[in-house]
């Protein structure tokens, strides 16, 4: 499997890389959301895991992100409602998480 990860803060980067990378998963970087969608055009990733949430793409990139055949997991700082969650998003992981609730995500089959 192989998974796109950005994350603007350094340490929860390098958990998250170790978090991939150590059960054998492949892993590429993108420094911001531009590098994301330059990623996401040059390569075939299987999932995108993603702090932040994607409301600053216009209409047409969000709605690019949502045909992607990626499961897009984002990341927020703590729960959110319902009817604040991005469309684009398949699954959200709440900070702090433990890695094996990053393992658990990282196992689910994309649509559920």
């Amino acid at each position: 499997m192989k998974i796109l990860i950005h994350d603007e803060r350094a340490d929860a980067l390098d958990f998250l890389l170790g978090g991939v990378v150590n059960y054998g998963y492949r892993a590429g970087i993108a420094k911001d959301r531009a590098g994301i969608r330059s990623m996401l055009a040059d390569e075939r990733y299987d999932v995108v895991l993603a702090n932040g949430s994607y409301e600053e793409l216009d209409p047409e990139q969000r709605l690019q992100m949502k045909s992607l055949p990626a499961f897009i997991i984002g990341i927020t700082q703590s729960k959110r409602g319902e009817e604040a969650k991005d469309p684009a998003v398949d699954l959200y992981l709440h900070r702090p998480f433990l890695a094996s609730r990053l393992r658990l995500a990282l196992g689910m089959p994309a649509g559920t």
